[in-house]
């Protein structure tokens, strides 16, 4: 699957990955984040080893020992991730849009940005 991209807004990549854990929160199921590629003001790109559907309600949580963060937002995109130059080595098979609703606030409080 070919993802055509649709931010208006620039990505800001990931320097370093956080302290703490994340974890995407399904009404189903909770999925760990193995590696987030990169945060807009609008959303975040992550890679996950489960295929979601588009429009799922998710919430993403972030944890460290006296901290716990969670953002709702909504599943833009779901693809397969690719193998060649963008490929992240470790990360999981699944790469996904999420549609955040206060990304700079969740940013700026997991010291992200």
């Amino acid at each position: 699957m070919t993802v055509v991209e649709q931010r208006k807004q620039p990505r800001h990549e990931l320097a370093r990955q956080a302290l703490g854990k994340f974890r995407l929160l399904t009404p189903a199921a909770a999925y760990p984040i193995t590696a987030i590629r990169d945060i807009s003001s609008s959303g975040i790109r992550l890679f996950l080893d489960a295929r979601l559907t588009e429009r799922l309600d998710v919430v993403v949580e972030y944890t460290e020992p006296t901290l716990k963060l969670e953002m709702q937002g909504r599943v833009a995109w779901c693809a397969e991730q690719a193998l060649g130059a963008e490929a992240i080595k470790g990360a999981d098979r699944y790469v996904l849009g999420i549609e955040l609703f206060s990304p700079f606030l969740f940013m700026s409080m997991a010291g992200l940005y």
